[in-house]
C-alpha cells in the first residue's frame, strides 16, 4: 500500500536477488561437498534450484519464519539418518576412517575414498546425514548434518541442538565399531565442510582415545566441544583447505590450526593455492600420509618379563612412546616382531597411546606374567631431509632402495616449486624408492635441483626438474621406471579425472572470482 509502481519493482527485485543468491551459496556447498560425483550431477541441482524459486515471493518469509519456530525445532529432533555405507579394507582390518560428508550430499559417494588414499588395512564408513530442511535455501530439503541460516559464522551456529544431534550419532557409530573389535585408537573421525564440523566436535567430545581427527574445508565448532577429553588432548588432527574457498574462507582453517595449537594438540595440515571448496587430489597425499602414520601396521605380541628393549619418548607433544632399541638376546629381539621406532598402542589391553613415558613403564611394571604389547609401525618417512637420517639408514637405504632422489628445498629451490616436485616424485615412484630432501646442490635455475643414486648408481644431479612432464622424463631415463600413465594424468589435470568432478557453483555462474594466489605451496604448509 502507497508504493508506487517503481518501488514495487525495486522491491520484487531485491527479494528475488536475495532469493537467488541464498540457493546459489547453497548450490555451491551441494556442489562442492559431492567430491566424488560425476559432472552429470549438476543439472540435478539446477533443476532443485529452480523448482525452489518457481513458489510466489510471499510464501519466502513465512515459510522462513517457520523454520525457526519450535515445531521446526521438534522435527529437527526427530530426523532420521541415512544407512552407513562401507568400504571394507582390502587386507586384513585394523583400523577405521569414519568420513562425513557435506551438506547436500551422502555417504555413498565417499566410499571411493578407500581407493583413491589406498591404505590397504582400512576400512571407511560413510554414514548418511538425515534429510531435513535447510533455512539457508528457503526450506529446500537435503541431508543435513545441521541447520544454518547463511555462510557468515553465527548463521552456521544457529543450530546446537542439531550439530550435537549428529555428534551423539557419530559417537554411536565410534561405540559400536569398538564393540564390533576395532581398538578405539585405531578409529579415526573425518568429514568435509559441514561434516568436518561435526568430525572435529565429535572427537573433542570423544571419552575414548582416538586415532585421530581430519577436518577439511570447514570451520571450529565452538560452544560445542571447545577443549578435547583429557583422553585425547594429544589426539592428532589434520586440517585441510582451500585458499581460494568462497564458502569457508581459509582464514576459518588457520584458526583452527591455531587454536588447537594453543591446546597444546598435534596438529598439521595444508592450505591448497588455487583450490575452492572442494576436495581435490593434491589433499589425497597428504591425507594417506596422516592415516599411515596413525593406523599404521598393527602387531600385537606376547613377551615374558624382562621385555628386552629400550623405550623413549617420541616427537615432542604427541605423547608417544616409541621403541628406541632392542637389546641383544632379549625377548623382544628373539620374537622377531618388533623393530626400533614402533609406537607403543598399548599393554595388556589399557592404552597408553599419547599417555607419555611414565604411564607407558606404569602399565608395563604393573602386568603380571607375560605382556601383550599392542604397536603401531608407521611407514618411512619419504619425505624426511637426507641429512635427518642416521648413517645405518642412509647405508641401508642405499644398498636397498629401488632408487634414491633427493629434491633441493633450499629457499630458491622451494621458490621454484620443490614441495610440489617431492609429491609428484612421492606419487610416482614406487615405496621401495627413498624420496627426501636435501640442502643446495648449485644454481637452482627454473626449477628445483634433483639428485639421484643409490644401487651403484653414481651420484648425479638433475637440474630443473620443474613439472610433471619433467619429473617422469627423468624416472624413465635414470631408473627405467615406468610409470602409471593415469597417475600422470591426475597430476597433470586432475579435473578430467571424474572422480574429482567438483567447481564451485558461484564461481562456475560467474558471481564470485577465486582470489589471486600469492604464496607458495611450501609456504601455506601449517
Amino acid at each position: 500500500e502507497g508504493i508506487d509502481e517503481e518501488g514495487k519493482v525495486a522491491r520484487i527485485f531485491k527479494q528475488r536477488s536475495a532469493m537467488y543468491m541464498r540457493v546459489l551459496c547453497l548450490a555451491a556447498l551441494c556442489v562442492s561437498a559431492s567430491a566424488f560425483s560425476p559432472s552429470s550431477s549438476i543439472p540435478s541441482l539446477r533443476s532443485a534450484r529452480h523448482a525452489s524459486i518457481s513458489p510466489s515471493l510471499s510464501a519466502a518469509p513465512s515459510l522462513g519464519k517457520a523454520m525457526r519456530s519450535g515445531a521446526m525445532n521438534g522435527l529437527r529432533m526427530q530426523a532420521a539418518y541415512g544407512k552407513t555405507q562401507v568400504a571394507e579394507a582390502t587386507e586384513k582390518a585394523t583400523g577405521t576412517v569414519i568420513f562425513l560428508h557435506g551438506l547436500g550430499d551422502s555417504g555413498n559417494g565417499w566410499t571411493k575414498l578407500r581407493d583413491t588414499i589406498s591404505v590397504p588395512h582400512v576400512k571407511f564408513l560413510c554414514p548418511t546425514a538425515p534429510t531435513r530442511e535447510v533455512t539457508a535455501c528457503d526450506g529446500m530439503s537435503m541431508p543435513s548434518w545441521f541447520d544454518i541460516e547463511g555462510l557468515t559464522p553465527s548463521q552456521l551456529r544457529v543450530d546446537p541442538e542439531g550439530i550435537q544431534q549428529s555428534v551423539d550419532h557419530v559417537l554411536k557409530i565410534v561405540e559400536d565399531e569398538i564393540a564390533a573389535g576395532t581398538p578405539s585408537d585405531r578409529i579415526v573421525i573425518a568429514g568435509f565442510s559441514q561434516g568436518g564440523n561435526i568430525a572435529l566436535a565429535a572427537a573433542m567430545q570423544a571419552k575414548v582415545p582416538l586415532g585421530g581427527a581430519i577436518a577439511l574445508s570447514t570451520w571450529y565448532p565452538r560452544g560445542i566441544a571447545d577443549k578435547p577429553d583429557a583422553v585425547n588432548s594429544k589426539m592428532p588432527i589434520f586440517i585441510g583447505h582451500g585458499e581460494s574457498d568462497p564458502i569457508a574462507k581459509s582464514e576459518w582453517g588457520s584458526k583452527t590450526f591455531e587454536y588447537l595449537t594453543e591446546l597444546g594438540m598435534p596438529t598439521e595440515g595444508n592450505i591448497y593455492p588455487e583450490m575452492g571448496h572442494e576436495f581435490k587430489p593434491a589433499q589425497v597425499t597428504d591425507i594417506k600420509v596422516f592415516i599411515n602414520r596413525v593406523l599404521g601396521t598393527q602387531t600385537t605380541v606376547e613377551l615374558p618379563k624382562p621385555l628386552g628393549m629400550t623405550l623413549e619418548e617420541g616427537a615432542e607433544g604427541e605423547g608417544m612412546v616409541v621403541v628406541s632399541g632392542l637389546k641383544e638376546g632379549g625377548s623382544a629381539e628373539a620374537s622377531g616382531e618388533i623393530q626400533v621406532g614402533d609406537q607403543i598402542l598399548a599393554i595388556n589391553d589399557k592404552i597408553v597411546k599419547g599417555q607419555g613415558f611414565d604411564a607407558t613403564m606404569d602399565a608395563i611394571v604393573a602386568a603380571e606374567g607375560d605382556v601383550s604389547v599392542r604397536l603401531n609401525r608407521p611407514p618411512a618417512d619419504r619425505t624426511i631431509a637426507w641429512t635427518a637420517l642416521s648413517q645405518e639408514e642412509q647405508d641401508r637405504r642405499l644398498n636397498t632402495a629401488g632408487g634414491i632422489i633427493k629434491v633441493c628445498t633450499d629457499r630458491a629451490c622451494m621458490n621454484q616449486g620443490s614441495k610440489a616436485t617431492v609429491r609428484w616424485l612421492t606419487e610416482l615412484t614406487p615405496e621401495t624408492f627413498s624420496v627426501t630432501r636435501c640442502s643446495c646442490t648449485g644454481s637452482c635455475g627454473k626449477g628445483p635441483n634433483v639428485v639421484v643414486s643409490g644401487k651403484g648408481k653414481e651420484e648425479k644431479v638433475v637440474y630443473e626438474t620443474n613439472s610433471v612432464g619433467q619429473a617422469v622424463k627423468m624416472l624413465m631415463e635414470e631408473f627405467e621406471l615406468s610409470v602409471d600413465p593415469t597417475k600422470v594424468q591426475n597430476l597433470i589435470n586432475p579435473e578430467k579425472n571424474v572422480e574429482f568432478a567438483m567447481s564451485d557453483e558461484l564461481v562456475r555462474q560467474g558471481l564470485m572470482q577465486t582470489v589471486d594466489v600469492r604464496s607458495s605451496f611450501a609456504g601455506n604448509r601449517f
